[in-house]
Order: C-alpha cells, then sequence, then structure tokens
C-alpha cells in the first residue's frame, strides 16, 4: 500500500474517536468514515500502537481497550520503529529541543514521510506544523 491507500493514525485520533466526550469526536467520526468509505487503510508506528493501548486504558477504562484492540488494531498497518529507528529518533528529539515533541511523535513523521504520506487522522497541532493534512484542514 501507499499514500494514495493509506492513512496514518495517530493517538490523538483513536482517543477523539474512542471518547464521546472528546471535544474532537464528532470530527474524528466524520473522518473515519471518509477513510473507510474511500476503501482506504490506517498505519501507524509501533510506538503509536503502544501508546494508544496505554492512554485508552488508564483514560477510558478497560472497555475502551478491548474496542480499540478488536475493532481498531485490526484496520491497521503496523510500521516497526525498530532499534535503528529508536537512535535515529532519538537523536532527532535531542537536536530539536522541543520538550513536547515526542518521540512518538517523530517516529509518525518519519513514517510518513517514508511511506509518502499526506493525510493523518490526528487532532496533535505537530502533524500540521510538519506539512501534514488533518482534518482540521478544509481539503480533508
Amino acid at each position: 500500500m501507499d499514500g494514495e491507500t493509506l492513512v496514518y493514525l495517530d493517538t490523538s485520533g483513536v482517543l477523539a474517536f474512542l471518547n464521546a466526550d472528546d471535544e474532537s469526536h464528532d470530527s474524528a467520526v466524520k473522518a473515519w468514515r471518509r477513510v473507510v468509505d474511500a476503501k482506504r487503510s490506517f498505519v501507524m508506528t509501533d510506538y503509536v500502537r503502544l501508546e494508544c493501548w496505554s492512554l485508552v486504558q488508564r483514560r477510558l477504562w478497560i472497555e475502551a481497550v478491548s474496542d480499540f484492540s478488536r475493532h481498531i488494531l485490526p484496520l491497521c498497518q503496523i510500521e516497526v520503529v525498530g532499534e535503528s529507528g529508536f537512535d535515529l529518533l532519538s537523536r532527532q528529539v535531542m537536536l530539536s529541543r522541543r520538550r513536547k515533541l515526542s518521540l512518538v511523535d517523530l517516529s509518525s513523521f518519519e513514517c510518513m514521510r517514508r511511506l509518502k504520506l499526506d493525510r493523518a487522522l490526528a487532532f496533535d497541532k505537530h502533524f500540521e506544523e510538519q506539512g501534514f493534512i488533518t482534518p482540521a484542514a478544509p481539503d480533508w
């Protein structure tokens, strides 16, 4: 699959989709439907998968983890960061000297660039800063 068929799925998109009380929930549901209706698939890094699981469990409880595991993960291609990826990303974190730009965020951006993706179901402003199209953009 390539940039024409894949959409990056970020933790912020998963949390907004699963949590009806999230301020971005309606946008997440609409974006999700557009991806599914267009027969596109999702991709995320193994770092995002782990972060999603942890935050969904902590914020939304175990039932939401079950929904994540049974209904969302099967729709996702998982890209493995690996040891060399970790080394590269950790150096980028140190060079960026930005406290709020995480290793997980950088793994997402690297993955999107490598796979030539332009769209992310994400509500984290860092994706827009990096030039990616999110549901907030008029051309989503």
